[in-house]
């Protein structure tokens, strides 16, 4: 078992991040690995624009070098904030580790991900337009994996999870994708917004008992509730009631990831200014 966790430059919320992939990998008793992503000096150095006509060949050599003394400066202080969270959240030095892969975040993060028991983003890669962006919405759409991006609350009770269940294929994968993340919590949330159920629903999958069987085999506990209204309004209302750090819900397919969760209150949920973290599949 291995929880991963992103490793991003730039203006991201990396050490809450990093805080709760820690939390996870020491209720789950399993390795913390690091991860980086950075292109090769020379395909960075095609991206930054610079012309190829005389200019990038009579500079190449420099800018290139520039690059790569950069990226050795960047994966330092990615190093030295992991290691500091790792030590101030009690993750053993035999259970972490870093590893710096080359290539763009879209092309490694989703490959990282497929074996993964859980791969952590901070909540900024998931709602900017950066390659950090495209490698969530790989991972969620193209490779249809599990993805954890870290939510703004701090402190967070990683220990209380909601899982927002609607009978849906996408709210089972999320649930079973997640099953590790459900292992480490100490209490369980399953609600559903009663607006939303089919009370006719004859086959049965959006009675909650069907979720609580279903943890009873790994031999979790759970309790359910209801809510009204809207549901991004509901879900983010019963997280600050129950104090709970994590939601757990399916993800819906249409271009952007902002636009399909529950069908389109994902801008509450990702947006909002104080929420959980989302643990999501589709």
């Amino acid at each position: 078992m291995t929880v991963h966790a992103a490793l991003t430059e730039g203006e991201f919320s990396l050490e809450n991040s990093l805080k709760l992939a820690a939390r996870l990998a020491i209720k789950l008793d399993t390795t913390l690995v690091g991860v980086s992503a950075m292109p090769d000096p020379a395909r960075a150095m095609l991206m930054t624009g610079v012309s190829m006509h005389g200019v990038m060949i009579a500079t190449g050599g420099t800018l290139a070098d520039g690059i790569r003394d950069a990226q050795k400066e960047a994966r330092e202080k990615l190093e030295t904030l992991f290691h500091k969270v790792c030590n101030d959240e009690g993750v053993p030095v035999e259970k972490r580790k870093i590893e710096h892969e080359v290539g763009l975040p879209s092309e490694v993060y989703p490959r990282i991900s497929m074996l993964s028991d859980a791969f952590v983003t901070p909540h900024e890669c998931v709602t900017n337009g950066s390659d950090h962006g495209l490698a969530f919405e790989s991972i969620l759409l193209d490779k249809r994996l599990p993805v954890i991006a870290c939510g703004t609350d701090e402190p967070a009770n990683y220990g209380t999870v909601i899982i927002a269940w609607d009978g849906s294929p996408e709210a089972a994968r999320a649930v079973r994708f997640h099953t590790p993340v459900l292992k480490a919590a100490d209490r369980i949330i399953i609600a559903q917004n009663s607006n939303r159920i089919d009370a006719q629903d004859r086959n049965g999958s959006e009675d909650p008992a069907f979720v609580q069987a279903y943890l009873e085999r790994f031999g979790i506990a759970s309790e359910a509730t209801n809510f009204n209204g809207n549901v991004a309004e509901g879900l983010l209302k019963l997280a600050s009631d129950e104090s709970a750090g994590i939601i757990i819900a399916g993800a819906y397919g249409h271009n952007r990831l902002e636009e399909f969760i529950f069908g389109g209150v994902s801008k509450s949920l990702l947006r909002a200014d104080q929420g959980p973290a989302l643990a999501l599949a589709h």
